[in-house]
């Protein structure tokens, strides 16, 4: 199966927009995730076929009668100085964070706690925003009993984050010990399992 950059799906995106305003052929550049990871994407058109798995490598594609052009891949640097404007343009990738609570407790531990003014800053700095709080808890109690200690930590970080904006739009899901980071037996404390995760778009 192809993997495909979902940077380079914006591009593709934004450049198939640019060429249906012109004769110009559409330009397919396949960009690194956030995280540096290249995948591949494989252009088409009515002559023939391109694949991409270079970090800004580029087809042209769409040019009556000629097959689709792979050309060489250029340094970050120079793509990034040719489209400043379209990079700029691109929404900012999801934030997320994970804090951790004390046994059976809705409290955070002093690690978590001290997290949180970062996590407090980059809603901040969102805004306007959407944010996700999933709650978790570990296996030690008995399954009914760690689904509401999971929603109440959900609940809890939603309220640390409403007092920056009490109309902030958040989605809160918990899911009690059925999604560890850390797989236990049945009855076995996990700290690392007692948490909530953060999305800030």
């Amino acid at each position: 199966m192809t993997t495909v950059s979902w940077r380079a799906v914006a591009l593709v995106l934004a450049a198939a927009l640019l060429s249906a305003c012109s004769a110009a052929p559409t330009r397919v550049t396949l960009l690194p995730d956030h995280d540096g990871k290249v995948g591949a994407v494989v252009v088409h058109n009515a002559h023939g076929e391109q694949r991409l798995d270079q970090a800004y490598g580029r087809v042209d594609a769409g040019t009556s009668g000629a097959p689709a052009q792979a050309t060489r891949a250029e340094t970050r640097d120079a793509f990034e100085a040719r489209h400043r404007t379209l990079l700029d343009a691109q929404p900012k990738p999801p934030l997320s964070f994970v804090l951790n609570f004390l046994f059976d407790s809705m409290e955070l531990t002093p690690e978590s706690r001290r997290k949180l003014p970062e996590v407090l800053a980059a809603v901040r700095e969102r805004l306007p925003t959407e944010v996700t709080v999933f709650g978790y808890a570990d296996s030690a109690g008995a399954p009914a009993y760690n689904l509401q200690l999971s929603a109440e930590r959900a609940r809890a970080v939603a309220a640390m984050l409403r007092k920056i904006d009490p109309d902030l739009p958040m989605q809160l899901d918990w899911f009690g010990d059925k999604s560890p980071l850390v797989p236990t037996p049945p009855g076995k404390p996990e700290p690392r399992n007692r948490r909530a995760e953060i999305q800030i778009l």
